[in-house]
């Protein structure tokens, strides 16, 4: 490899982190919401390296999934969101934080609730992410009508501040 190919590929390698970071960060700390969308969005082989540097950054995050069609989507959502946050740790099981998870699923079911969703399937990747007593959910995937072969790609995220008991 000549000195200028050398050259060349550290700063792809410098960009590439670079770009990631400032995607990431805002005012030099990893935004909350950012930390919960990129989870959703992140590469299914990436999942733990993700978790691991939000950890280094004072972020405690987890990753779950849900699929299924109309209300049974629904439903999975909210429960794979309870599982995954209760279950990993992230929150302490209490009434407080089971209301919170709760409006957090809900401020993201009427973000990409419509007609099309009860009838259309879909499969989506939940990210939780929690600093403190913050809180953020990202959810991203496609849904679509079975048989037609046309999705339609969703994003979306919500952030509660102070809201989270120990």
């Amino acid at each position: 490899m000549s000195l200028i190919d050398r050259t060349l590929a550290k700063k792809l390698v410098y960009m590439t982190q670079f770009a990631f970071e400032n995607v990431l960060l805002q005012n030099g700390a990893v935004s909350l919401s950012k930390a919960a969308i990129l989870c959703s969005m992140i590469d299914n082989d990436h999942d733990d390296d993700l978790i691991d540097y939000l950890g280094s950054h004072g972020i405690c995050a987890v990753i779950t999934r849900a699929g299924g069609s109309g209300d049974n989507l629904k439903s999975k959502i909210l429960r794979n969101t309870f599982g995954a946050a209760e279950n990993s740790g992230l929150i302490t099981v209490n009434m407080k934080n089971r209301h919170v998870v709760s409006q957090l699923v809900d401020e993201v079911l009427r973000s990409i609730d419509g007609p099309m969703m009860s009838i259309a399937g879909g499969g989506l990747k939940i990210g939780l992410a929690v600093r403190g007593s913050d809180i953020a959910i990202g959810v991203f995937g496609s849904i679509g009508l079975p048989g037609l072969e046309v999705d339609h790609e969703i994003s979306t995220s919500r952030v509660f501040y102070h809201c989270l008991e120990d």
